[in-house]
């Protein structure tokens, strides 16, 4: 575990979470970026991490008592402790926005099940949200509205929105949005096929026979 140079910030003298853990806490919370890959993770080791932070300290500065530095850091919101395949990691949810890289070298370490979302997963947790306020909405609305009509104008605003991030995944989410409704919704990364002559889309049929709208 080499330690590299990071950043301090001035700011975190007035950050009130840092104000409420322990002054040992504070400390380790500063120097813990030297000891964090470049994506900001390491393995949840506080032995090791306690020879490089507090090596001339260390008869006074236990394991025990930077397991407490790291859990109070974990409490406050500061670190996040996880696991994954039954090793056990820790990062700094913030490190993005706290460290500039230069030329940041790829974490080697699985990433937070929390923090580090992909963005099919973001997409599709909101897609979920999405499609259950709607079928929310037309279960407590008059039975005249007419529902198919509703959910396609739904999938076609979330292809529009979805074209101006990513064009090539624009038909795929309107997809996704119809099958949260009729409940065959795609697996992340299997592309729709397109029919000839129509938007790409691969919709369902509106079940009034009339075309969907623009």
């Amino acid at each position: 575990m080499a330690q590299k140079t990071r950043m301090i910030h001035p700011v975190d003298a007035q950050d009130e979470r840092l104000a409420h853990v322990p002054l040992s806490a504070a400390y380790t919370y500063a120097y813990l970026p030297t000891v964090l890959d470049d994506e900001g993770r390491a393995k949840d080791q506080p032995s090791v991490f306690n020879g490089y932070l507090w090596p001339l300290r260390a008869d006074t500065h236990t394991t025990d008592a930077m397991i407490g530095d790291i859990s109070a850091l974990v409490e406050a919101g500061l670190l996040c402790r996880y696991t994954v395949a039954g090793q056990e990691y820790l990062h700094e949810p913030a490190w993005k926005r706290r460290q500039k890289i230069a030329r940041p070298v790829p974490s080697a370490l699985p990433g937070c099940p929390i923090h580090n979302k992909t963005l099919d997963d973001v997409v599709g947790e909101t897609l979920q949200k999405v499609s259950e306020q709607v079928n929310a909405f037309l279960g407590m609305t008059a039975t005249g509205l007419d529902e198919a009509k509703v959910r396609e104008s739904v999938a076609r605003i979330v292809e529009d929105v979805t074209v101006l991030v990513d064009p090539q995944k624009a038909a795929f989410y309107g997809q996704r949005v119809r099958g949260f409704f009729t409940k065959t919704t795609p697996p992340v990364g299997e592309l729709p096929s397109q029919e000839p002559g129509g938007s790409g889309t691969g919709g369902s049929k509106d079940t009034t026979g009339e075309p969907p709208p623009a």
